[in-house]
C-alpha cells in the first residue's frame, strides 16, 4: 500500500516538475523557465514567463530602462509552429543613482509571455522548449549576464490545469496589469515639456514612456490634482524635443506598495493652454534640466567641446607647436614621448579640476559666479593680454624659452623634465581659458548644477578632450611618424601663427576697454610696452649673453605686472548695452521685462558678453543684418540685452533660471507664452526671422 502511494505521488509530482525548467545560477541572479499550466492543448495560447530571483542591492531593468541599462533580450528555440510574443515586463520602479534615473525591478522579476501552441501539435507527447536570455543587472557596478533556460511543455487534449508550484506567481504578474484604455489620458505642452492630463483621484501615479528619450527620468515629473483632473509635469528628452508626437505612449502605475497596477495608456496630443510652469523670471532651475541630455550625453558633449579648444584662435598656434614638438620626440624614445604626454595630460585635468574645485568653492561661500567668472574680472583680462603678447614675441622669434611657446616650463619638458611636461599642460589651460564658454555652456551649465564631485567629472572630461590629440601622437607613433617632419617651413608658419596670437591680444584689449574704460586701455599699453621690453632683453641675454639682460627683462616684466594688478572694479567704465549693435537695445531690467509681457509684447533677450567670441560673432553676422533689424520692428520686439561682460548678481540669477552658467542665451518670449523659447548658441539670420515672424513655435 504505502508503495502504491509512493507512486502515485511521482505520477502526480511529475507533471509538474516538467512545467519548471532548471534553475540557472549567474553571478547575480537564479533565472528559470516556468509556465503557467501543466501543459498546453493544441492551437492554445498559454503563458510561460522568466523567473529570476535577484541578489541584495542589485536590479534588472524595463523594457525602456530609463537614463542608462539595457531591458531583457530572448532568442527562442521552438518546435515549428510554435510562437512566443513579446514579454510582459513587470511594473518598474524608479532606481536613483546619482543624477541618473532608472526603470527598472529589484529582488525578484517575472516576466510573462504568452505561447501559442502549434495546430498540429500531437497530444501525448512532450515538447523542448529552450530561450536564450541576455540581461544586464547592475549595482555599484554593471555586469552582462546570460543564461540558456529550457522547459519540456507536455501536450494535452484539453487546457490543462494551473502549474501548482508558479502558476499563481505568473497570474499575479499578469493581474497587476491592468487592459489598455481604461484611464483615459491626454497631454499637452506647457511651453516647458509635456504634461499628462487624467482622471482625478489617481492613487500615486507614475508614468513610464515605452519610447527612450521622450521623457528625461531624471527630470521633473510634477503631479498636481484640481480642477476635476490629475496632471503630471513632465520634461522632455531629445526625441521629444526633435519632434513631439502626436501621442505619449507609456505605462501609468498607479497605487504604492502591493496595491501597485500598471495600464496602458495612450494620450493624445492636444492644443489647449496650459500654465502649469511657474513664469521663467521666477522658474527653477530642475524645471529646465530635462532640456539637457543625461551624464553620459552630458560627458561626451564636454570631452568633444574640449577637442573643439584645439583648434580655437588663441590655442591653435600652441597647440600646433606642442603638437610639432610630440612628433620630434616620436623619432627618438617613444618612452619619453608617452611619459610626456602623460604628464603633459595630468597638468591638464589638475588644472581643470583646481579651476572647477575654485568656482564650486565660491558658489559655495554664495558668490553668484558662473563659468567665466574670471573673464569678468579686468585684472585676469590684463594678464591674459601680456601673456598673449608675449607668447606671440615668443613665435616671432624675439626670444627663445624651448622649442615650443608655452613659457618656462616648455623649457624644462624640452629638457625632458618631468616637471617641465606637467607644467605644460597648466599653462595650456590658462590660454585656452579665454575661449572655453562659447563652446560648452550646455555641460558646464548642467555641471554646475550637480553636486561637486559630479560637476568636476564634467570639466575632467573637457581636459581629457583637450590632451587627447597629444594623447593619440604619444600612443600611435606611426601617427606621429606621418607628420611632416621638422624644417624650415616650420618657422614659416610659427611666424605666421604669432598673427592668430596679435589679434587675440586686440580682442582681449577691446574686452579690458569695455570693463575698465579708457584708463584701463592705457595701463594695458604701458604693460605691453614694458612687456615688449622684457621679451627684448631676454631675447638679446640668449644672442650675446650676459647678467644685465636678464636682469632688465625680469624688472621689466615685473613692472609690466604691476599696473595690471592694481585695476579694480573702481575703475570700472559704465557698460553700454548697445556697443556695436544696430538694433535699439534696451538694458536688461526684470521689471520692464515683466510689463512688456503683461501688455503682450514680444521681447527678445540677448544675455551677452564682451569677452564672449561666439556673442560679438552672432551680433556681427546675425542680430546686425538688414533683414534681422527689419524682422524686429515688424514684429514689434523689443530688444533687450544682459550685459555680463562684469559681474552681475542679477543676470547670473537668470541664467542660472534657465539652467545656464554661462554666455551666450538667447530668449524669445512670445506673447501670451508663459516660458521663453531657447534659441540655439550659434544663431542663424533664417532661423531668427523665422521665430520673430511667429513661423516655429
Amino acid at each position: 500500500m504505502i508503495r502504491l502511494l509512493f507512486l502515485l505521488c511521482l505520477f502526480w509530482a511529475a507533471p509538474a516538475a516538467a512545467q519548471v525548467g532548471a534553475p540557472v545560477e549567474t553571478g547575480h541572479a537564479t533565472t528559470r523557465l516556468i509556465a503557467a499550466r501543466q501543459g498546453g492543448a493544441p492551437g492554445e495560447t498559454i503563458d510561460l514567463a522568466v523567473y529570476q530571483r535577484l541578489d541584495p542591492g542589485w536590479h534588472v531593468y524595463w523594457q525602456n530602462p530609463g537614463d542608462s541599462g539595457l531591458p531583457l533580450s530572448l532568442d527562442w528555440s521552438l518546435p515549428d509552429g510554435f510562437e512566443a510574443s513579446e514579454p510582459l515586463y513587470p511594473l518598474p520602479h524608479r532606481l536613483s543613482l546619482g543624477t541618473l534615473v532608472n526603470y527598472g525591478h529589484e529582488d525578484e522579476a517575472v516576466f510573462v509571455v504568452p505561447l501559442s501552441l502549434a495546430e498540429d501539435a500531437e497530444p501525448g507527447r512532450t515538447v523542448p522548449l529552450s530561450v536564450e536570455a541576455s540581461w544586464l543587472i547592475c549595482s555599484d557596478i554593471c555586469i552582462p549576464e546570460s543564461a540558456t533556460l529550457t522547459l519540456d511543455l507536455p501536450i494535452t487534449d484539453a487546457p490543462a490545469p494551473p502549474e501548482r508550484r508558479y502558476g499563481g506567481l505568473i497570474e499575479e504578474a499578469r493581474a497587476v496589469h491592468r487592459p489598455a484604455g481604461s484611464i483615459a489620458a491626454r497631454y499637452a505642452d506647457d511651453g516647458t515639456g509635456p504634461v499628462l492630463i487624467l482622471p482625478p483621484d489617481l492613487e500615486a501615479p507614475e508614468f513610464f514612456p515605452y519610447e527612450a528619450n521622450l521623457v528625461e527620468p531624471a527630470g521633473r515629473h510634477e503631479v498636481t490634482d484640481g480642477d476635476g483632473e490629475t496632471r503630471i509635469a513632465l520634461d522632455p528628452g531629445f526625441a521629444y524635443l526633435d519632434a513631439p508626437p502626436e501621442s505619449l505612449d507609456g505605462l501609468l502605475v498607479t497605487g504604492s506598495d502591493d496595491r501597485r497596477v500598471g495600464t496602458p495608456i495612450s494620450a493624445a496630443r492636444t492644443g489647449e493652454a496650459l500654465s502649469v510652469a511657474p513664469p521663467a523670471l521666477t522658474s527653477d532651475v530642475s524645471a529646465r534640466r530635462g532640456r539637457t541630455p543625461g551624464l553620459g550625453a552630458i560627458l561626451m558633449l564636454a570631452f568633444l567641446g574640449g577637442l573643439v579648444l584645439n583648434v580655437m584662435p588663441c590655442v591653435f598656434p600652441i597647440v600646433f607647436l606642442k603638437a610639432s614638438q610630440l612628433a620630434r620626440a616620436a623619432q627618438a624614445d617613444r618612452t619619453a614621448l608617452r611619459r610626456e604626454a602623460g604628464l603633459y595630460t595630468a597638468g591638464v585635468l589638475v588644472s581643470f579640476a583646481v579651476m572647477a574645485g575654485l568656482l564650486f568653492a565660491l558658489r559655495a561661500g554664495g558668490a553668484a559666479v558662473g563659468w567665466g567668472f574670471h573673464l569678468q574680472n579686468p585684472v585676469v583680462i590684463g594678464l591674459f593680454a601680456v601673456l598673449i603678447f608675449l607668447i606671440g614675441l615668443n613665435l616671432l622669434g624675439a626670444f627663445e624659452v624651448g622649442t615650443s611657446v608655452q613659457g618656462r616650463g616648455q623649457s624644462l619638458a624640452e629638457r625632458g623634465g618631468d616637471l617641465g611636461a606637467f607644467f605644460t599642460g597648466v599653462l595650456a589651460v590658462l590660454v585656452a581659458a579665454p575661449c572655453i564658454g562659447p563652446f560648452l555652456g550646455v555641460p558646464v551649465g548642467v555641471a554646475l548644477t550637480q553636486p561637486a564631485a559630479l560637476g568636476v567629472s564634467v570639466f575632467l572630461a573637457i581636459g581629457l578632450g583637450l590632451a587627447l590629440p597629444y594623447l593619440l601622437i604619444s600612443l600611435l607613433p606611426g601617427l606621429a611618424r606621418s607628420l611632416p617632419r621638422p624644417g624650415p617651413w616650420m618657422t614659416t608658419l610659427r611666424q605666421l601663427f604669432a598673427f592668430a596670437m596679435f589679434a587675440t591680444l586686440v580682442w582681449l584689449a577691446w574686452v579690458l576697454s569695455v570693463q575698465a574704460g579708457p584708463n584701463g586701455v592705457l595701463t594695458l599699453g604701458i604693460a605691453l610696452v614694458l612687456a615688449g621690453l622684457a621679451g627684448w632683453a631676454f631675447g638679446r641675454g640668449q644672442a650675446v649673453g650676459g647678467r644685465a639682460f636678464r636682469i632688465v627683462a625680469a624688472a621689466a616684466l615685473l613692472l609690466a605686472i604691476v599696473p595690471i594688478v592694481r585695476l579694480s572694479a573702481a575703475d570700472a567704465a559704465p557698460r553700454s548695452s548697445e556697443a556695436g549693435s544696430v538694433l535699439d537695445a534696451a538694458p536688461y531690467d526684470e521689471a520692464v521685462l515683466s510689463s512688456l509681457r503683461e501688455r503682450g509684447t514680444p521681447v527678445f533677450v540677448d544675455f551677452t558678453a564682451a569677452w564672449c567670441v561666439t556673442c560679438q560673432v552672432n551680433k556681427q553676422t546675425v542680430l546686425n543684418r538688414d533683414a534681422v533689424v527689419a524682422a524686429f520692428e515688424a514684429s514689434g520686439t523689443r530688444y533687450m540685452v544682459a550685459d555680463w561682460t562684469v559681474p552681475d548678481p542679477v543676470i547670473t540669477a537668470a541664467l542660472e533660471r534657465q539652467g545656464r552658467s554661462g554666455v551666450p542665451l538667447y530668449l524669445y518670449y512670445a506673447p501670451g507664452a508663459d516660458a521663453p523659447r531657447i534659441l540655439p548658441q550659434m544663431l542663424s539670420v533664417n532661423g531668427v526671422v523665422a521665430v520673430l515672424e511667429g513661423r516655429e513655435s
